[in-house]
C-alpha cells in the first residue's frame, strides 16, 4: 500500500515537471525594439540635428556611439595667481599684486636667473651674490643690485581690468583683479562629446532632452519615449524570471519524485 501510494505522488510530481518544461519550451520570450527612432545613427561622420544644435556621430560600433557638438564662443577662464610666474614672448615673469582689498593693477616683472655656478649667501633677511675682485678679493652684491648690474633692469608689464593679454596662445581679456589673483577670460570653441550605449539614456539638445538608445545591428536608434522602452525591458525581465520559475518547479519536481522513490523502497523494520 505505501509503495502504491508512492508511485501515484510520483507520477503527479513528474506529470508537474514535465508540464513545467513543455511549458519552458513554448513560451515565446518578448524582445526589445524602437518603432519610429527620433534619429537613426548609421555610420560615423553622420550629422544630425537636435533642437537646433548639431551632432557629428564621431564614432559608431557595437551597438554604441559617440555624438560630438561644437560650440563656437564657449567662454573660458583662467587665474594667474599673486607671485606666481607666467610666460610670455619666451619670457617668465613674475605676476605682483599690490597687498590692497581692492586693487586696480598687477604688473609683471621679468624673472632674471643668476648663471650657474653663481655663488649666493644670505646674511639676515637680504640675500648677496659673491663676487671675486681683479685682487683676488671677495665682496659681497645684494642680488637685485647684481642682477640689474648683469641684465639691465627688469623688463615690466601692467595689467589693469580690460587689457588684452596673450595666455597659452589664447587672445584673453583681464576680466578681474583681487589681491589674490588675475582672472583672466576669452572665448574659443569647446566641443562636447557625449557616450550613447545601449539600453541607457542621454541628454542631447539646448534643451536637454532624454533619448534611449537601441543598438540594432550596426545602427544605434534613438528614442524619446523613453517609458515605452523601458516597459518592453521590464516585460523581458519578468518574461526570465517566469522562465526561471518553471525550470525551478521541473528540478524540483523531479528531486521530489526521486526522494519519494527512494523512502519507499527503504526496507521496513516492525
Amino acid at each position: 500500500m505505501q509503495r502504491r501510494a508512492a508511485g501515484v505522488y510520483i507520477a503527479i510530481f513528474l506529470v508537474i515537471s514535465a508540464g513545467a518544461y513543455s511549458l519552458v519550451g513554448m513560451a515565446k520570450e518578448p524582445t526589445v525594439s524602437v518603432k519610429n527612432p527620433d534619429q537613426t545613427l548609421s555610420q560615423q561622420g553622420q550629422k544630425f540635428t537636435v533642437d537646433g544644435r548639431q551632432y557629428n556621430v564621431s564614432s559608431l560600433s557595437g551597438g554604441s556611439a559617440e555624438v560630438a557638438w561644437t560650440q563656437q564662443a564657449a567662454t573660458y577662464s583662467a587665474e594667474l595667481a599673486n607671485n606666481s610666474t607666467v610666460e610670455q614672448d619666451n619670457t617668465t615673469f613674475q605676476v605682483l599684486i599690490p597687498n590692497k582689498s581692492e586693487p586696480k593693477k598687477a604688473t609683471l616683472r621679468e624673472v632674471q636667473n643668476l648663471s650657474e655656478g653663481t655663488q649666493t649667501v644670505k646674511q639676515g633677511n637680504e640675500t648677496y651674490v659673491v663676487v671675486n675682485g681683479s685682487s683676488g678679493n671677495k665682496s659681497l652684491v645684494p642680488v637685485d643690485e647684481y642682477k640689474r648690474q648683469q641684465f639691465g633692469e627688469p623688463t615690466t608689464k601692467t595689467l589693469r581690468t580690460g587689457d588684452s593679454f596673450q595666455y597659452s596662445n589664447n587672445s584673453t581679456t583681464v576680466d578681474n583683479i583681487t589681491a589674490e589673483a588675475v582672472m583672466l577670460q576669452w572665448k574659443a570653441p569647446k566641443t562636447t562629446v557625449s557616450s550613447v550605449e545601449s539600453g541607457s539614456t542621454v541628454e542631447l539638445g539646448p534643451n536637454n532632452e532624454t533619448f534611449v538608445a537601441h543598438g540594432q545591428g550596426n545602427k544605434v536608434l534613438l528614442s524619446s519615449d523613453v517609458k515605452a522602452y523601458n516597459e518592453q525591458e521590464e516585460a523581458v525581465s519578468h518574461f526570465h524570471e517566469r522562465i526561471a520559475g518553471l525550470w525551478g518547479v521541473s528540478i524540483l519536481s523531479i528531486l521530489a519524485a526521486a526522494l519519494i522513490g527512494m523512502l519507499a523502497y527503504l526496507p521496513f523494520k516492525g
